[in-house]
Order: C-alpha cells, then sequence, then structure tokens
C-alpha cells in the first residue's frame, strides 16, 4: 500500500512539474507575440554532419498567422492568415494552397505564432535553466503523427535564441535568430498572398 501511495505522489509530482515547464514556455512565447527577425537554418544528419544552410527573414503574429521566407539556393515563402496557408517555390513556379492544419504546430512558424496557453495540451515539456539567463525547454510532441520527435527551444533573458527539431530518422533542424524585434508595424495585407500572374496554383483543400 505503501508503495502504491509513493509511485502515485511520484506520478503527481512529475505530471506537475511537466505542467510548470508547459506553463512557464507559454509565458516566454506569449510575452513575444509579435515578432519579426532574421534567421539560419541548418539542417544536419544523424551523425551532426551539416547537410544544408538557409538563411531567411520571418515575421510572426498571434494567433497562427506568418510571413516565412528562406532565401537562395531554396527559396521558398510560407504565408498564413490563420486559416489559410500558401507555399510560394519561386523556382518552380508554384503556389500550394490549402487549410492550415493545427496539426502541423510542430512546424517552428505555426509553433511560435500560436497559442501559447495550448503548448502542454500538445506537447510534453521539461524546462533546464542555465547559467547568464539561460532557459532550455524540450518538447515531445503528445501526437503520433508529428512532424518531430523532439523539439527544443533555448532562450536567454526571455529571448528566443534557438529551435531545434529532430525528426524520426534523427535527422535536425537548427534555427539560430537574430536581430529581432518585438512588436514591429505589420502591414495590413502582409500575412494574405497575392499569387503572381502566370504561376500553377494546386489547391490541397475545397475552401
Amino acid at each position: 500500500m505503501r508503495l502504491a501511495i509513493f509511485l502515485l505522489s511520484i506520478t503527481i509530482a512529475s505530471t506537475s512539474l511537466a505542467q510548470t515547464a508547459a506553463q512557464s514556455l507559454g509565458q516566454q512565447l506569449g510575452r513575444q507575440t509579435n515578432i519579426e527577425a532574421d534567421f539560419v537554418q541548418y539542417v544536419l544528419d544523424a551523425s551532426g554532419s551539416r547537410l544544408q544552410e538557409t538563411r531567411g527573414h520571418m515575421v510572426l503574429a498571434h494567433p497562427n498567422q506568418f510571413w516565412w521566407q528562406t532565401a537562395d539556393p531554396f527559396a521558398q515563402l510560407l504565408v498564413s492568415n490563420g486559416k489559410r496557408l500558401w507555399i510560394y517555390d519561386k523556382d518552380l513556379e508554384q503556389v500550394t494552397v490549402q487549410t492550415l492544419d493545427q496539426r502541423t504546430t510542430s512546424t517552428p512558424a505555426l509553433l511560435l505564432s500560436g497559442n501559447g496557453t495550448d503548448i502542454g495540451a500538445e506537447f510534453n515539456v521539461v524546462m533546464k535553466r542555465g547559467d547568464n539567463g539561460l532557459v532550455f525547454y524540450r518538447l515531445t510532441p503528445k501526437d503520433p503523427e508529428s512532424l518531430y520527435q523532439t523539439l527544443r527551444l533555448n532562450f536567454k533573458n526571455n529571448q528566443l535564441l534557438e529551435m531545434q527539431l529532430e525528426d524520426a530518422m534523427h535527422q535536425k533542424t537548427s534555427l539560430t535568430f537574430s536581430n529581432m524585434v518585438f512588436d514591429p508595424l505589420i502591414k495590413d495585407d502582409l500575412f494574405n498572398f497575392v499569387i503572381p500572374e502566370n504561376i500553377d496554383v494546386l489547391e490541397m483543400d475545397q475552401f
């Protein structure tokens, strides 16, 4: 009986810690409602060797609105108004249009622009504190169909520095952020993509 009570107390304590970590991360993300920043994205294989480097620029606004552009050699623009998602591949002269899928919140743009209060419902969260104002969060998606197995967000003095993602094949994506501006001036139509002329349009859903 005592063993059962002891094990139950451990379970309750672990759940409480997970909730506290999720709440802390939600607060961190909530502080950064609208963000504009540059980023560098690295793709690494399972051994840690660098496969690809891409630079880009992002503008995020809650809830689930983003403008996420990567430069050459893999130029692509993702735009969401919170309901629709446009993926513009300039080299392919193609735009893919689809309903924004909330299950893809493990992707960087959606995770950062989403509702921070839902973090605990979607992820198991572990938090670690380091020196000099560093805080690390490790997230494990609860959805078995998530695009990624683990995610990690690193903050310093409440500012996001880096995001790391690892997929089922142990390929890692690392994003480092710089020149971050909070509550930037955002154009009214930024999150509604205007499809250029003479571009192929693939509609994945019926609106």
